[in-house]
C-alpha cells in the first residue's frame, strides 16, 4: 500500500457520510426492536347466513383487509379444528358448539351474540313424511355437532320416538341436499340456506327452530389470548359485523342481489331466508351478555342440559369465563 494511499484512509469522514451511517445503524437497530408486523384477524366462517354481514362487509370494503381475514370454511366442525389449533383467531359458531368447544378444555370466549334462529335450522324429509311420528325408521342425516344433537332430540320428543327409532346418518351439511334428492336418506337436519333450496325442491319442513327459543342462537368466538393481545382488531371485527348487519337491512333486496349467489339462491329466496333469522345489534348482543347467566334470550340451563344428556359435555361451562361481559359503555 503506497503512502498515499495510507493517508487517505487515515483522513476522518465528512461529517455527512458520519450522519448518514448514523441514520443507517439507528434505522437497522430500530427495526429489530419493532418485531414482526401484526397480521390480519383471521375468522373463520362456514356457510350459514347468519354470519352473511361480515361476508357483505368485505364485498363492500367496510373494513380494511390488513386488518381482518375471513377465512370461509365448509362446517363448523372445521372451524373449530383449526380455532383449536390456532390456524385461525375467531369463528362465527353455534352457542351449543361453544359451549361443548369451551367444556373440552378450549380456552375461548364469546365476545358477540350475532343471530337467533327463528326457522333457519329445520328437518326436512322426503314425499309423505309430514310429520316427526312418520320418521320411525327413517335414515336422518346431519352432522356430527352439537346443535344438530339438539335438533334431533327435539324431533324424538315431538315425534314421540326414541334414539333407536331412527338410523342416523352423519355427513357434512354440504351434502345433504344430494343426499336426500338422491334417496340415500330420508330426512336431514340442515340450516340455510340448504333449508331454501330443498324447500324450492318440494321436500317437507317437519319441524324448525321457529319455537326453539334461546337454544338456536349463533355466536362470535375468540381465542382467549387474541383478546388479551389483540383487543383492537376485535374491536374492529365487532364493528365490522355492526356495519354489515346495519347494510344488510338497510337494503336486503340489494344486499341479496350480491349475497345470493354464494349460497346458490335467487335473491327471492335469499330474503326468504333472511327472514328466518333475527339479525342482533351490537347493543342487544351487549346486553343479553350483560345479563348473563340468566339472560332470558339466552337458554343456557337448558342447552347445558341438553348437551351433558347427550354425552357431548361432562359438566356446566364456566359462564363467566366463556362469556367476555361488555363493560357498560365499552363501545366505540
Amino acid at each position: 500500500m503506497t503512502a498515499g494511499q495510507n493517508a487517505a484512509l487515515a483522513r476522518p469522514l465528512p461529517l455527512r457520510c458520519v450522519g448518514l451511517l448514523l441514520a443507517v445503524v439507528i434505522a437497522c437497530l430500530l427495526s429489530a426492536c419493532d418485531g414482526p408486523p401484526v397480521l390480519p384477524l383471521r375468522v373463520g366462517l362456514n356457510p350459514w347466513i347468519g354470519y352473511d354481514p361480515l361476508v357483505l362487509a368485505r364485498e363492500r370494503h367496510l373494513f380494511a383487509p390488513a386488518e381482518l381475514g375471513v377465512v370461509e370454511l365448509e362446517t363448523s366442525g372445521e372451524s373449530i379444528r383449526q380455532l383449536r389449533n390456532g390456524l385461525i383467531d375467531a369463528a362465527g359458531l353455534t352457542l351449543p358448539e361453544a359451549m361443548e368447544m369451551a367444556a373440552a378444555g378450549a380456552d375461548i370466549r364469546v365476545v358477540a351474540v350475532l343471530s337467533q334462529s327463528r326457522g333457519a335450522d329445520a328437518v326436512l324429509a322426503s314425499a309423505g313424511l309430514t310429520t316427526p311420528g312418520q320418521l320411525r325408521g327413517a335414515r336422518i342425516a346431519m352432522e356430527d355437532s352439537a346443535l344438530a344433537a339438539i335438533m334431533l332430540q327435539r324431533l324424538l320428543e315431538a315425534g314421540a320416538l326414541r334414539r333407536d327409532d331412527i338410523r342416523v346418518v352423519v355427513m357434512p351439511a354440504t351434502e345433504h341436499e344430494a343426499a336426500l334428492t338422491h334417496g340415500s336418506v330420508d330426512a336431514v337436519i340442515t340450516f340455510e340456506p340448504v333449508i331454501s333450496r330443498l324447500a324450492s325442491a318440494g321436500f317437507n319442513i317437519v319441524l324448525d327452530s321457529a319455537d326453539m327459543k334461546g337454544e338456536v342462537i349463533d355466536v362470535l368466538v375468540v381465542r382467549a389470548d387474541v383478546l388479551a393481545s389483540r383487543p383492537l382488531q376485535v374491536a374492529a371485527l365487532l364493528q365490522a359485523f355492526e356495519q354489515g348487519r346495519r347494510a344488510l337491512l338497510a337494503d336486503p333486496p340489494a344486499a341479496a342481489r350480491e349475497l345470493a349467489p354464494g349460497a346458490d339462491l335467487n335473491a327471492d329466496e335469499y330474503v326468504r331466508a333472511l327472514s328466518r333469522i333475527r339479525l342482533f345489534s351490537r347493543d342487544q348482543s351487549d346486553r343479553m351478555l350483560q345479563a348473563l347467566p340468566d339472560s332470558p334470550a339466552l337458554a343456557l340451563s337448558r342447552i347445558s342440559s341438553d348437551l351433558r344428556s347427550g354425552g357431548r359435555i361432562m359438566a356446566e361451562p364456566d359462564w363467566r369465563r366463556l362469556f367476555a361481559v361488555p363493560a357498560p359503555g365499552a363501545q366505540p
